[in-house]
C-alpha cells in the first residue's frame, strides 16, 4: 500500500512538472512560479491531493543540497576566497540591519538559495559581478543558520525536553580539517578509481554518495547539509572530472528543486489570506521592503550602480527555506505560537512567488539610455574610407588601412567605446551613421568605399539604404550576421557581403581536414569548392528569401550539387 502511494506521489509530481512548466512558459512565467503554482493547486490549500507537505519539503531539501554541490564545482578555492568581502562584509551588514527582533526577524532576514541561484540563472547574472555578491550574501546566510538554531534551543521554554545533537567544537575543527585533507589528496585519486571502470553509472553513483556523505557528516557536526555538498564541490572544482559530475548530478538536481518549489506552494496556507489579509501583506510589504532598502544601500557602498544595487535587493527580498526549519523549530520550543507561524509561512512563500515576478518587471522598465553628448566634429580632408562601426571587424580593418597608409573615417555611436578605442591610440569619431549629415561630415560624398560592420541588424539596412538612395556611386563592403541579413543587403544591391562568421569557419574546415588526413593542397581545395558553391548558392536564394519552399528546394538541391563536386574532386585526386 505504501510502495502503491509513493508510486501516485511521484506520477503526480511528475505529472504537475510537465504541465505546469510549458504552460508557465506560455503565458511569461518562469519554471520557479510555475512550480510553486503547481504546489499550491496539489497542496491543501488546492485540490488536498498532497496531505503532508511537510514530509515532501523535508525530502525535496535535497534539491538544494545538490544545487550547492553543483555551485561549488563551479568555484574553486582561489575564486571562494575572491568572495570573501562579499561574504563576511555584505553578508553580515544584510543579517545585522535586517533584523530588529531576536528571533522572528533573523528568519524573514534569510533569504532561499534555491529561489536566487534559479533566478540569477535565468536571467544570465551567477557569474557577474553583481551574481557573485548574491551569491556571498547567500552563503553568509547558511553560516549564520547554525547560531540561529542553537539560539532557538536555547530560549526555549521546555529547552529541557528538546533533544538536539551537539558535537564538542575540537571534533568539529578536526572533522573539518580531515574533510578537507580526504578531498585535496585521496579524493581525486579514487575518483580516478571509479571513473577507470568505464561504467558510467557508478561514477553518477559515486556523485551522488559524496554529496549525501558530505551533507550527512556536515549534519552531524551540527552545521549546514548544503554546506557540506558546497564544501564537496569546491574540493572536486579543479578536478578533470568536474563536467561530467555535474552533467551526472544535473538532471537529479533540477527535478528535486522543482519538487522543492512545489512543497513551498503546498505549505502555503492561502486561506488566512481570507482571514487576515492586512496582517500577511503587512508582513509581505515591510520583509520585501526592508531587505529590498537594505540590500540597495550595501549594494552602493560596494560600488555598484543604483540599477544593480536595487536588482540585488529584489534577487535577495524573498524569505529562505531555511526560515521554514527555523519556524518549525521555535513552533515546537514554544517560543512562537501555531497561529503566528502559520502566518509566517504564508509570507514567507508569498515572497517566494512575488521577488520572480518583481525582478522580471524591474528588468523588463530598464530605460533605454539617451547619450546627450553631442557627435564629434571630423576635421578630416582626405578620406578613400568611411568605416560604420568600429568594432572588432571595423578596428581589423582600420588596422590594415593604416598601415597601408590608406586614410579613413570612422564612426561608432556608442561613446563609452568611443572613449575607450582612443585611450589606446585609435581613430574614431563619436557619431550615428544612420545619420545623413554625420556621413556628410566624415566625406562620404568624397570617398571611394564604406564599410558596414555596426553590431545592430536594423541598422546596418538603414545605412545601407541612405548610401544607396543619396551616393549610388559609393561602394558599399557590408558585415552581415547571417545568411537573413545578407539577403536583405543584397536585395538593397549591395554585392559585397561576408558573414562574420564564414572566414572563420573555413580556417577551422581545413584545419580538421588536415587533421584527418588530408593534405594542406586538397584540403585547402575542398574548403575553395565549398566556399565558392556557398557564395552561389546565397546569391541565387536571395531573390526568394520570404519565400520558405523554394528556399528549401534550393537548399536541397545544393546540397546535391555540392556533394557531386566534393566527388569529383575525390576521384581527381585519386
Amino acid at each position: 500500500m505504501e510502495q502503491s502511494s509513493l508510486l501516485t506521489s511521484v506520477l503526480l509530481f511528475l505529472l504537475a512538472a510537465v504541465i505546469f512548466v510549458p504552460l508557465g512558459k506560455r503565458f511569461g512565467a518562469g519554471p520557479i512560479l510555475s512550480y510553486l503554482a503547481a504546489g499550491i493547486i496539489l497542496g491543501p490549500g488546492g485540490m488536498a491531493l498532497v496531505s503532508d507537505p511537510a514530509a515532501v519539503l523535508h525530502f525535496a531539501e535535497l534539491g538544494v543540497v545538490l544545487m550547492l554541490f553543483v555551485l561549488g564545482l563551479e568555484l574553486n578555492p582561489s575564486k571562494l576566497w575572491e568572495l570573501r568581502s562579499a561574504i563576511f562584509g555584505l553578508g553580515s551588514g544584510q543579517l545585522l540591519l535586517s533584523k530588529s527582533n531576536l528571533l522572528l526577524r533573523p528568519s524573514s532576514s534569510l533569504s532561499s538559495t534555491a529561489f536566487a541561484v534559479q533566478l540569477m540563472s535565468e536571467h544570465r547574472l551567477l557569474t557577474t559581478p553583481l551574481g557573485r555578491d548574491a551569491f556571498g550574501v547567500l552563503l553568509m546566510q547558511d553560516l549564520a543558520v547554525i547560531p540561529m538554531l542553537l539560539l532557538t534551543a536555547y530560549l526555549a521554554p521546555n529547552s529541557a525536553q528538546i533533544e538536539h545533537h551537539a558535537v564538542p567544537w575540537y571534533w568539529t575543527c578536526l572533522a573539518l580539517v580531515g574533510f578537507v585533507l580526504v578531498g585535496k589528496y585521496l579524493l581525486p585519486k579514487f575518483l580516478k578509481l571509479v571513473a577507470s571502470s568505464g561504467v558510467r553509472e557508478v561514477l553518477t553513483a559515486f556523485a551522488l554518495l559524496l554529496v549525501m556523505g558530505s551533507a550527512e557528516l556536515m549534519e552531524w557536526l551540527g552545521l549546514s547539509a548544503g554546506m557540506g555538498a558546497f564544501l564537496a564541490g569546491i574540493m572536486l572544482a579543479n578536478s578533470s572530472y568536474r563536467h561530467q559530475l555535474e552533467t551526472d548530478i544535473e538532471p537529479f538536481k533540477g527535478l528535486l528543486l522543482g519538487l522543492f518549489f512545489m512543497a513551498v506552494g503546498m505549505s502555503m496556507d492561502l486561506k488566512l489570506l481570507i482571514s487576515d489579509p492586512l496582517l500577511i501583506l503587512g508582513i509581505l510589504m515591510a520583509m520585501l521592503l526592508i531587505k529590498t532598502f537594505v540590500l540597495m544601500v550595501l549594494g552602493r557602498i560596494r560600488h555598484h550602480k543604483w540599477r544593480p544595487s536595487i536588482a540585488l535587493g529584489l534577487i535577495l527580498a524573498e524569505g529562505g527555506e531555511f526560515a521554514f526549519v527555523l519556524l518549525s523549530q521555535a513552533q515546537l520550543s514554544g517560543i512562537v505560537g501555531d497561529k503566528i507561524a502559520q502566518v509566517l509561512v504564508l509570507a514567507i512563500g508569498l515572497s517566494m512567488a512575488v521577488t520572480p515576478l518583481l525582478f522580471t518587471l524591474f528588468r523588463a522598465t530598464k530605460a533605454k539610455v539617451v547619450d546627450t553628448r553631442l557627435p564629434d566634429t571630423i576635421n578630416v580632408t582626405e578620406s578613400e574610407v568611411v568605416i560604420a562601426g568600429f568594432g572588432r571587424v571595423g578596428q581589423i580593418t582600420g588596422r590594415i588601412l593604416a598601415s597601408s597608409g590608406i586614410p579613413f573615417v570612422a564612426l561608432d555611436k556608442d561613446a563609452s567605446h568611443v572613449d575607450v578605442i582612443r585611450k589606446y591610440g585609435g581613430e574614431v569619431y563619436f557619431g550615428d551613421a544612420r545619420r545623413l549629415d554625420m556621413l556628410m561630415s566624415a566625406g562620404i560624398a568624397r570617398s571611394r568605399l564604406l564599410l558596414l560592420a555596426v553590431d545592430s541588424v536594423e541598422d546596418s539596412i538603414e545605412i545601407a539604404q541612405q548610401v544607396k538612395t543619396h551616393f549610388p556611386h559609393i561602394n558599399i563592403v557590408a558585415r552581415a550576421r547571417d545568411r537573413n541579413h545578407a539577403y536583405r543587403l543584397m536585395s538593397l544591391g549591395v554585392t559585397d557581403v561576408f558573414r562574420e562568421t564564414f572566414g572563420s569557419a573555413l580556417s577551422a574546415s581545413e584545419k580538421i581536414l588536415q587533421g584527418l588526413g588530408l593534405s594542406q593542397v586538397q584540403a585547402n581545395e575542398r574548403v575553395k569548392i565549398f566556399a565558392e558553391h556557398d557564395k552561389k548558392l546565397v546569391i541565387a536564394s536571395a531573390a526568394h528569401q520570404n519565400d520558405l519552399a523554394t528556399l528549401i528546394n534550393l537548399s536541397n538541391k545544393g546540397k546535391a550539387e555540392l556533394e557531386s563536386l566534393m566527388r569529383g574532386d575525390r576521384e581527381n585526386v585519386s
